[in-house]
């Protein structure tokens, strides 16, 4: 039977971002039992996480076939291998002890020798916060099942507005200001009264839910007059306690996003936004490629590839201010647009 040794060099966590799927990597040189390494070769590897004891339950399991270099060294990225079984980003890692199974095939197939089980000593950081359950509502912050008071209102993100059908929306801090960090789903002004002119991209339901909903600019006004203040002073269409921003309550948000602005308001990925785009969403303000409905052809377009969002500031009797974002673009450009145009609305705490 083959005697094979293996060294780990390398056992990083949490170096591959916080996003699905979420991994880390580890990094090992392979050896014959003569001490020579194993190089230029397929390795068959199955990692196998445990919880509770080394001998304890399985709750993830995988198989790899990287080949080593030169001087024997192969890397894995743990959690996007060939599952066997369980689901990686299921395991709570803040909770139990967990230890990491290492099984290898020198010639590259699955019949593996079992080179030993260690202990994770740490957990990856983005892994672990993962797995806690953080909230920030009506002045209290939950963290696990412990949480703090924190008096005095507005703590840092904001925490949740309700609208009047009950739609509730997240918030986040930027700047000087709190903004929805969802586009506005609302049918009713805040008094109940329906309202005209609003839409769901294709006419079907279930996107408001992911897109939000898009109104024309009599529609987000509600009888106002136009207003480009710091605050606007305009509700609007907003829940109560919110308004709708001016352009310069826009142009303020640019400012203090700096370059790369577009990247920086947008979520990041491709399920909401075409590729390419280089979308960080560093600000959280989490915009989507929510569309519009172009006012002469009522087409739904765009979707994916623009968001547009109203301003309660005029610039002539036909046309109102909107920001307007692009799938590719870092800007955040100030347009002008028919006031028929159905676009988002993103409103701005009083």
């Amino acid at each position: 039977m083959k005697t094979l040794n293996l060294i780990v060099l390398l056992f990083l966590f949490g170096g591959l971002m916080a996003q699905s799927p979420q991994s880390f990597k580890y990094q090992a040189v392979a050896r014959h039992s003569d001490g020579t390494p194993i190089i230029n070769s397929p390795i068959g590897l199955k990692i196998t996480i445990r919880s509770g004891s080394a001998n304890g339950s399985t709750v993830y399991s995988e198989t790899f076939t990287p080949v080593s270099n030169a001087i024997g060294i192969f890397t894995v990225n743990i959690g996007e291998g060939s599952v066997q079984s369980g689901n990686f980003q299921d395991i709570d890692w803040g909770t139990d002890k967990y230890f990491l199974n290492v099984a290898i095939d020198a010639d590259g197939g699955s019949n593996y020798t079992d080179m030993g089980t260690t202990q994770f000593l740490s957990v990856p950081y983005s892994l672990y916060t993962a797995s806690i359950y953080v909230n920030y509502s009506n002045d209290t912050l939950w963290i696990g099942d412990k949480y703090v008071v924190l008096s005095g209102g507005g703590g840092p993100p904001g925490g949740t507005v309700t609208d009047y059908d009950g739609n509730v929306y997240n918030t986040v801090v930027i700047g000087n200001q709190t903004w929805l960090k969802e586009n506005l789903r609302s049918l009713h002004y805040a008094d109940g009264t329906p309202i005209d002119n609003v839409w769901v991209y294709d006419n079907n339901e279930s996107n408001a839910a992911v897109w939000g909903r898009l109104y024309n600019w009599e529609a987000v006004m509600n009888g106002a007059a136009s207003s480009d203040g710091n605050p606007s002073g305009v509700q609007g269409v907003c829940p109560d306690g919110w308004h709708l921003p001016s352009k310069a309550e826009f142009e303020e948000l640019v400012s203090f996003l700096g370059g790369g602005v577009g990247w920086k308001l947008k979520e990041t990925g491709n399920q909401y936004w075409n590729e390419p785009n280089s979308n960080t969403n560093e600000s959280g303000f989490s915009a989507r490629g929510a569309g519009d409905k172009e006012s002469v052809s009522g087409v739904f377009e765009n979707l994916k590839e623009t968001t547009e969002f109203w301003t309660c500031t005029e610039n002539s009797d036909s046309r109102a201010y909107n920001l307007i974002l692009y799938k590719s673009q870092g800007g955040a450009p100030m347009h002008n647009n028919f006031k028929e145009n159905g676009f988002s609305v993103r409103c701005v705490k009083d």
